[in-house]
């Protein structure tokens, strides 16, 4: 299954901006065009039979800009949405569109081959397919029966007929 890839700091600093910080911030306005603003892109995770899809909502992010890698299970999905600096006179102009940079980090699971996964852009939406990995077939091992002690003591103490009897006078 591929799940979310939160380490300790991400977690942290998520869970601090939501809780004080709400969806737009303290201070909404003034975030819009700072280069330190962050952008979260929306992300679904679809299972089909054969392989997960991760589709990243990305407008106004041109494909050059994105940058998909996987590194030791873990794809990560970066990339940055400029921020358009308008000159606007005379009126007041207000900025909700999130800028900047994003980074989002998905575990994959345990035998993905990771050279199949491929990457595309339309409309706005990155879309990631994952070939699920060949899950292991289970297949019956034989048990076979063992000797025991009393096998194997019997086999130790017997002569067998083709060993050679030793020549006390040699």
């Amino acid at each position: 299954m591929l799940t979310l890839y939160r380490p300790l700091s991400n977690l942290i600093r998520d869970d601090f901006d939501r809780a004080f910080l709400g969806p737009w911030g303290l201070f909404p306005f003034e975030r819009a065009g700072d280069a330190s603003a962050s952008f979260n892109p929306a992300v679904d995770i679809v299972e089909k039979d054969d392989a997960y899809l991760v589709k990243a909502e990305l407008p106004g992010v041109a494909p050059e800009n994105i940058d998909v890698q996987v590194e030791n299970d873990v794809l990560t999905l970066r990339g940055e949405r400029k921020y358009e600096n308008e000159q606007e006179r005379g009126g007041y102009r207000r900025v909700e569109r999130s800028y900047g940079s994003f980074a989002r980090s998905f575990t994959l699971p345990k035998g993905t081959n990771v050279d199949a996964i491929e990457a595309q852009v339309e409309s706005g939406v990155l879309t990631v397919t994952i070939p699920k990995p060949a899950a292991a077939s289970a297949r019956k091992v034989e048990v076979k029966r063992g000797e025991g002690l009393v096998e194997k003591a019997k086999k130790l103490f017997t002569k067998s007929p083709e060993a050679p009897t030793p020549n006390p006078q040699a």
